[in-house]
């Protein structure tokens, strides 16, 4: 199941009803926090897409307590429920921020752009990244197409794709790799 979070009524309930600004390491806390319980109370979710659309404004400790810390509590094993996580409705200045506490703490995520597009922020390798946009592109990609169109050999492009798998930017069923799902 695919839950669609509006970030900004998350803030809202916390307490921060007239506000659209995610600032301060506190309010990225009580973000979270609602985010985290609204996860707890629907355990069916298996992606969840987080729609900053009507945040103004977001700084670094709010991307990293909101974005980050969901991405490594939502990571197999963490104990927190294991759900894909995509962004939504980021204009270029909250890509920016959310890019770069990423890529700080080795991380990646997926993020819808306004046109319809997607792309990754965060830290992934070259060959990886490309991986991830012939699969992006094309819908599905088996290991060998993504091999020939980017002239690596087989065991490169299965490593590559089996890692976007691992850090849950695409998933896999039996030889094909997928773009993670849209609301």
């Amino acid at each position: 199941m695919i839950a669609e979070i509006d970030v900004r009524a998350v803030l809202s309930r916390s307490g921060c009803e007239f506000h659209s600004d995610l600032v301060t390491r506190s309010t990225g806390r009580a973000v979270r926090s609602g985010i985290e319980a609204h996860l707890q109370e629907h355990p069916d979710v298996s992606v969840v897409v987080l729609d900053f659309s009507a945040v103004r404004v977001l700084d670094c400790s709010c991307a990293d307590e909101v974005v980050a810390q969901l991405l490594r509590r939502s990571a197999p094993g963490a104990g927190g429920p294991a759900a894909f996580l995509v962004l939504r409705g980021l204009d270029e200045v909250h890509a920016d921020q959310i890019d770069q506490v990423l890529r700080r703490q080795d991380l990646a995520l997926v993020a819808e752009e306004r046109g319809g597009g997607r792309r990754l922020l965060g830290r992934v390798g070259e060959l990886t990244r490309a991986a991830w946009e012939r699969v992006a592109r094309r819908g599905s990609a088996a290991a060998e197409d993504v091999a020939s169109e980017l002239a690596c050999s087989l065991d490169d492009a299965r490593d590559a794709l089996d890692e976007l798998v691992g850090r849950r930017l695409v998933t896999r069923a039996a030889d094909q790799y997928f773009p993670l799902p849209a609301a």
